[in-house]
């Protein structure tokens, strides 16, 4: 196992820190502490730099190998790592296959990683699986643009059917209950669905309409709570919703292809195509859903 040092020590702080900012809404914030971090892990790569040749490259994977074992962060990891320190020793200049070396999954939350495809929840922190990063085989592939539309509003989709699935047994107190220690009811939490949706479908209505509009930055967590915003009950929220959203995946399907990157300037986030724009929710929904899965078993216990 690797010990602790100051420099450890602080790079999870920075770790922990860049989490709390993103869950917080401070994205920007999120943005510069994630670049830190980056940047700490390039800086100290780069200072050790070992020379970059097959020779050296066997001895010092074996060396990593070792103190990655202690820590198993994955079994298939470590036997993927090992399938190709093998290929290396037995002289195989050509790179892994990628049934050998299938696309990795770490969890943003724990560090879990898997192999292929992620969980459906987190074995380690239950987080669900929009909250796993992709490491695919690419150059400078670091935050690219979604580039699988169909993968995109599949997920769009799947939220809104997982959170009619998480509230469909609960009675209205049970939804509008917030429990202690909970900022939010699980109401809150679908009329924030509910709002986001209609920020996505106005955006969208925008940057087809316009040659890269505008866009205006809304705190859309300050409407959650907002009763005059929102339909009388909670399943009239979520039936609303659900209405909403069908029409938006429709809609963004029967979209030429094209039309899926036409953009709209963000005072916050810069230059916005639609497609990340629907990629953003998406991903934002897996936050909120292990919450409201959360804030279910404690009202249906409590």
């Amino acid at each position: 196992m690797i010990q602790p040092t100051d420099w450890t020590n602080n790079l999870a702080r920075l770790v922990a820190l860049a989490e709390r900012c993103a869950s917080e809404g401070q994205m920007n914030l999120n943005k510069l502490v994630e670049a830190a971090i980056y940047a700490e892990i390039r800086r100290a790569g780069w200072r050790y730099r070992p020379k970059v040749t097959v020779e050296r490259l066997i001895p010092e994977l074996e060396t990593s190998l070792q103190s990655l074992k202690p820590d198993d962060p994955s079994p298939g990891l470590i036997a993927a790592l090992e399938a190709g320190l093998q290929a290396l020793s037995a002289g195989h200049g050509a790179d892994l296959l990628f049934e050998d070396a299938p696309d990795v999954f770490v969890c943003r939350s724990c560090g879990h990683v898997a192999l292929g495809s992620p969980p459906d929840h987190c074995p380690e922190c239950g987080t669900w699986p929009g909250r796993f990063r992709k490491f695919v085989a690419f150059f400078n592939g670091d935050n690219q643009e979604p580039i699988n539309p169909v993968e995109t509003l599949a997920l769009l989709s799947q939220n809104a059917q997982d959170l009619e699935r998480l509230v469909k047994d609960l009675s209205e107190e049970q939804i509008a209950r917030a429990p202690a220690g909970s900022d939010w009811s699980i109401r809150d939490h679908i009329a924030h669905f509910y709002d986001t949706q209609e920020m996505l479908d106005n955006r969208v209505d925008l940057m087809l309409e316009q040659d890269d509009p505008e866009l205006v930055a809304i705190a859309v967590y300050e409407f959650a709570t907002q009763e005059s915003r929102h339909p009388t009950s909670a399943q009239a929220i979520l039936a609303e919703f659900r209405r909403k959203r069908g029409q938006c995946v429709a809609r963004l399907e029967a979209l030429p292809l094209k039309a899926l990157w036409r953009t709209g300037r963000h005072p916050e986030f810069g230059r916005l195509t639609i497609l990340r724009q629907a990629a953003y929710l998406a991903y934002h929904e897996q936050t909120h859903l292990p919450e409201i899965e959360a804030l279910r078993h404690q009202v249906k216990n409590t």
